[in-house]
């Protein structure tokens, strides 16, 4: 689009092409950093960028977690089923929803978000987590039924067992 601008703006007379192709450029390089100021003020990055200095934070595969326990077993990979206990809140602290301690949950690794399936991909068996999900590995820019558009998630997860296939 920019380069048929140039065109147009080219053809028009008045400045030189260089002129114009250097208007152009910083013009683009304006929407660029335009942009990026933009998306920086989602209060879920800003969220997500002052959690990672926390103690205890570590940010991997996309996400951040905390190992509140930590297991010895297997690590499951996206081909796996897991039994797992787990709940949901919003950076806010607002509780979307919960298994924990009641239900356990038994699914596919890759039918749960991208977001949750790295976490459980690094997790061993036995262990108890905190897991921190951008909200591009989460419900992104259309969120869910309780999930507002554009929010970080905090996951509780522990992963009770890596289900062995028979």
């Amino acid at each position: 689009m920019a380069a048929a601008g140039l065109m147009i703006l080219a053809s028009c007379g008045g400045n030189s092409n260089k002129e114009v192709v250097q208007q152009a450029a910083s013009e683009e390089k304006d929407t660029t950093a335009s942009v990026a100021v933009v998306r920086d003020t989602f209060p879920a990055d800003r969220w997500m960028e002052e959690n990672k200095q926390k103690d205890g934070v570590v940010e991997e595969n996309g996400i951040q977690y905390k190992v509140l326990q930590e297991g010895t077993g297997d690590k499951p990979n996206k081909r796996k089923r897991v039994k797992m206990n787990f709940e949901v809140r919003l950076t806010n602290g607002k509780l979307v929803e919960s298994h924990w301690g009641k239900d356990v949950m038994e699914l596919p690794v890759a039918n749960v978000i991208p977001g949750l399936q790295n976490a459980l991909t690094l997790m061993p068996e036995g262990s108890t987590w905190e897991i921190y999900i951008p909200w591009q590995l989460g419900y992104g820019t259309e969120g869910s039924k309780n999930i507002p558009p554009y929010s970080a998630l905090i996951f509780k997860v522990k992963l009770i067992e890596v289900v062995k296939l028979k």
